[in-house]
Order: C-alpha cells, then sequence, then structure tokens
C-alpha cells in the first residue's frame, strides 16, 4: 500500500479542482496564483481541527553545512509534517522540475534534523507548535507545463518513490489540460 493514501486522495481532488476551476477559467497566471489555487481547495476538504497548512515555510538544518529551503506548501497534522508540495507553473514549457527533486532529497535525508513552526512575528500567540517531520512525509511535485513523456519518479531514487507523487496538467495550444 502507498504511504498517506488519504492526503495523496486530498491532493489529487484539491489539484483537479485548481486546474478544471481555476486554470481553465484563467484564473491562475502564475506559479503564486497555483499555490493560491492549491491551498484554498485543499482547505477545503482537509480536516480543519487535525490539519495546517503552512505556505512556504523556512525549512533549516543548522551546523557546518548550514542550508535552507522553502517548500511551496506543507501540510501537517496535529503533531507532524506529513506533506510537502512543490509547485511549477511554466504552461508554455517543459518544466523545470531538479531543483524541486533535489529539494525532495534534501528534506528526506535530513528530516530528523529538520521542523517547522508556527510561531507568529506579532499578535497573539495562540497553539504554538513546532512539527517534526514524519517518517513517512508524502512529497508531491504538481505542474502546470506543456505537453511531454516526463515521470519523475524514475528520478526520485529507490527511498523516495513509495511516499513520492507527481501530478500534471498538460497545456495543449487549443485545449484544456490533460490531468494525469
Amino acid at each position: 500500500m502507498t504511504s498517506r493514501s488519504p492526503l495523496r486522495s486530498q491532493i489529487k481532488e484539491a489539484w483537479r479542482q485548481s486546474i478544471t476551476d481555476d486554470y481553465v477559467a484563467q484564473r491562475i497566471n502564475s506559479e503564486r496564483s497555483l499555490q493560491a489555487s492549491v491551498w484554498s481547495h485543499l482547505n477545503g476538504l482537509l480536516p480543519s481541527a487535525t490539519r495546517r497548512m503552512f505556505i512556504e515555510p523556512r525549512m533549516s538544518v543548522t551546523g557546518k553545512d548550514r542550508q535552507v529551503r522553502y517548500p511551496d506548501i506543507v501540510v501537517c497534522n496535529s503533531r507532524a509534517v506529513i506533506g510537502v508540495i512543490e509547485l511549477k507553473y511554466q504552461p508554455r514549457a517543459q518544466p523545470s522540475w531538479r531543483k524541486d527533486i533535489e529539494t525532495f532529497n534534501w528534506i528526506a535525508t535530513s528530516k530528523t534534523l529538520i521542523t517547522v513552526s508556527n510561531v507568529r512575528f506579532r499578535g497573539k500567540s495562540a497553539d504554538v507548535q513546532t512539527y517534526p517531520l514524519t517518517k513517512d512525509v508524502l512529497y508531491v511535485w504538481a505542474g502546470v507545463h506543456a505537453e511531454c513523456n516526463l515521470h519523475l519518479v524514475n528520478f526520485v531514487g529507490a527511498e523516495l518513490a513509495p511516499c513520492f507523487m507527481e501530478l500534471h496538467a498538460e497545456t495543449r495550444h487549443s485545449g484544456t489540460p490533460r490531468l494525469r
């Protein structure tokens, strides 16, 4: 069985809604608007009492080779990070994906050293919490791009493959995107 089946289904549905409702209606014109659309649809599908999402949270590992990443969307349950989503919006081009796969690999190999926090900079502190990464984090790459025969699962490596999902909206010159 694959990792995080309910979350996989919810992300797939949010992606479908973002493309069929928002992209087709020309409401998405950038990676930021794609991010907002996916977040909004996913927020409507996730159980609000037990799920929290962060947009571009800072993930870092301190030490000699300090590195920082900002994934597009991170999904948490009440205790830990359960999903990391990277988005691409390149409707007229082949998608660039190498940096995103490198980010997933970096997170996967450093996950015991990374946490995400919801500390506010100003305002009333409510439910301040630090979220470690679970051992079975779901890594999702989702892109709007020109038609191609790209299968990123071939590039993620054996350790990441069971926890990886890719979603494509392949654009065509005259027609709606093909979801796969």
